[in-house]
Order: C-alpha cells, then structure tokens, then sequence
C-alpha cells in the first residue's frame, strides 16, 4: 500500500462499551502511539472494572515501507507475545504455535491500525469504497493474510461532535475468528475515532473516541521493544 506521513505522537481516550456473555459493561480506554524517525511505540488499553486492565503492545522500527513491528504483546492475566525474527524472516509465538514465514509488509493487529492511517494520509483518492487489501497480520497465535475491505464513509460522533470517517473491515479468516470494524478519520489524522471487535460468540467491544491530544515523540535512545513512558 502507497503511504504518506505517519500520524503525529498523540494518545487517543476512548469510552469503551462491551458485552460478554450477555452482561454489558461501560470502561475507559486510550490508545497511546509515539514514534521517532526510526522507531515506534504503540499501546492499546482497556480498564474495567470487575475486568481489570488488559494492554496490548507492538513496538518496532519505521522504514520506507511504515511500520515493521518487532514484538506484539497482549498483557492480561500474563503476558503472551509474537517476535518478529527479521534476520531468519519468521514469526515466533509464546504460545508455541508454529512459526510463521515473515512476508513484506507484515504487521501485527495493532500496527495495522497505524499502517492504514499513513496510507489514507498519503492519498485518500487512491483507496474508493470497495478497495480489497491483503495484509499478513500477527495475532499471538497465527500470522496470516487478513483481508481488509474499504465500505466507505459513515458519521461518527466525538465528543459531541460529528465527523465522516472512512469505515474498513476484516472479515473473519475462518469461523472462529473475530471481525473486526475501523473508523479512521481525516480530523483526527485518519487516527481510529471507532474500533469495533465482535466475537464469534456475539461478544463484542467497541471503543468510541472522545478526545486526542499530541504527546512528545518516542525518545530517540528508548529501547525497541521495551515499554516506553508517558510523555
């Protein structure tokens, strides 16, 4: 996919909506993203109560190409990982699922997030509703190609206000997994104003923007890989 400039460093607060096994429940969330000319840092948290925090991590370089995660992490009840091995071109997973061939542009389910939003900044002519995209992308137990698919443009609201954001789904790879819905918004820097997670078993998330303000850039001596502090 062509790219543009990556969205500025800014943390995103959400208002979270879930339901699991038919009990819904209200909760807070921010997506955290920091990056430098080389390298980035990106956060997803969820904190709810009688559920506890749950932190998703991908951290990596920046090349010609976007993104090229190092290591996806998801933090709940232990943390579980997928290491992206560049010099051997495989990923590995915590959860000893077998390895996976690393293939160009690669990323995992939180970069993707990111990716998307330099390629509509770069040019949203490029991608009309209907656009079909194939991205390998790493969960903590497999990485195959996720089907991405551009419906178009629909209103979403934040912070009382309401904005076009252009709407792309992953259908799901087989029946047991999840799909998933992006609104990204050109005010927002074609950052995420709505992320829709919805499980086989009707169990969904759905994160709601409600404000975004810029952070520092990631230091330029931070650690890839390690977690990185607040601005």
């Amino acid at each position: 996919m062509a790219l543009g400039m990556l969205p500025p460093s800014s943390l995103l607060n959400y208002q979270l909506t879930g339901m699991d096994k038919g009990f819904t429940y209200y909760a807070n969330g921010e997506l955290r993203w920091q990056h430098n000319p080389q390298a980035y840092a990106l956060t997803l948290s969820v904190k709810a109560f009688l559920i506890g925090s749950r932190h998703w991590r991908s951290q990596g370089l920046i090349g010609e190409g976007g993104l090229s995660p190092l290591k996806f992490s998801d933090s709940w009840r232990g943390e579980r990982a997928s290491h992206f091995d560049r010099e051997q071109q495989r990923i590995v997973f915590s959860s000893n699922a077998p390895v996976a061939a690393l293939q160009p542009g690669a990323q995992d389910q939180i970069s993707l997030y990111m990716q998307l939003a330099a390629a509509m900044a770069g040019d949203p002519q490029r991608y009309p509703p209907g656009t079909r995209l194939q991205v390998q992308t790493a969960t903590l137990r497999d990485a195959v190609p996720w089907l991405l698919i551009l419906e178009g443009e629909e209103p979403v609201t934040v912070s009382g206000q309401t904005v076009t954001a252009s709407k792309w789904v992953c259908q799901p790879r087989s029946q047991y997994d999840a799909k998933v819905e992006i609104w990204l918004s050109p005010h927002h820097a074609w950052m995420p104003a709505r992320i829709r997670i919805t499980q086989v078993s009707g169990s969904y998330i759905d994160l709601g923007l409600r404000s975004m303000e810029p952070l520092a850039p990631l230091p330029l001596d931070a650690p890839v890989g390690e977690k990185t502090t607040s601005s």
